[in-house]
């Protein structure tokens, strides 16, 4: 992807031009679709949510992924937010018993939002939408604009996450990189458990990190 697109990547305007001008209809995955993740979520993750947990898929984009996850994992109470009126209006139709948003994820309590409102945030590209898709070998390389963006956006997971609730971010960036963005100031995120490979090796290897929001901690006093 060439570098001017990367840069435009944590703009609206970038993805409602993206998706109005797709040629195929969605849903379209970036990385791994409900089928290879399947497996993961039956044996690490499910077992630890409760059939009513409330999940939000922060720029959930045209991924089918919240659609199977109700469909064939049992999770009814399922919201996305997206800034692109276009791909919510694509969406929609698919399944209305999905709630869809339209919002900044750095900003979500601009969109009503509110402190400790969701069990679980279900992150599939969307924290790579923010890096750009750039990321740097080297920590010190990371442009400011990336750490601020994601920062902002890792501050407000936390925020809308209620006590003990679970941040899973499926990602082809490294632990270093992934840790040292989201593991800010204005959190104090608990690993659930250590990354997990999905794919095979190489460069671009799939990963899933699992936080968590402490237990006795609320935010509600923020809003």
């Amino acid at each position: 992807m060439a570098n001017s697109e990367s840069a435009r990547m944590n703009k609206a305007e970038y993805w409602d031009e993206r998706y109005q001008s797709a040629d195929d209809p969605p849903p379209r995955e970036w990385h791994l679709g409900y089928d290879q993740l399947e497996g993961y979520l039956q044996e690490h993750v499910y077992p630890h949510w409760p059939a009513d947990a409330s999940i939000m898929h922060p720029g959930a984009g045209s991924s089918h992924l919240p659609l199977e996850m109700r469909k064939r994992g049992g999770y009814t109470n399922i919201t996305c937010a997206e800034f692109s009126p276009a791909v919510i209006a694509q969406m929609q139709p698919l399944d209305p018993d999905i709630k869809w948003l339209q919002c900044d994820v750095r900003d979500m309590s601009a969109s009503g939002v509110g402190s400790d409102s969701f069990d679980v945030v279900f992150d599939k590209a969307c924290f790579e939408a923010l890096c750009g898709w750039g990321p740097k070998h080297l920590l010190k390389e990371i442009p400011d604009v990336i750490v601020m963006d994601t920062r902002r956006y890792s501050q407000e997971a936390y925020r809308i996450l209620k006590p003990g609730g679970w941040f899973v971010i499926i990602t082809v960036f490294e632990a270093r990189y992934v840790h040292h963005l989201l593991k800010c100031e204005g959190t104090n995120w608990e690993d659930v458990h250590a990354p997990k490979a999905l794919s095979a090796d190489g460069w671009m290897q799939t990963r899933s990190f699992c936080l968590r929001k402490p237990a006795n901690q609320t935010t509600q006093n923020n809003d």
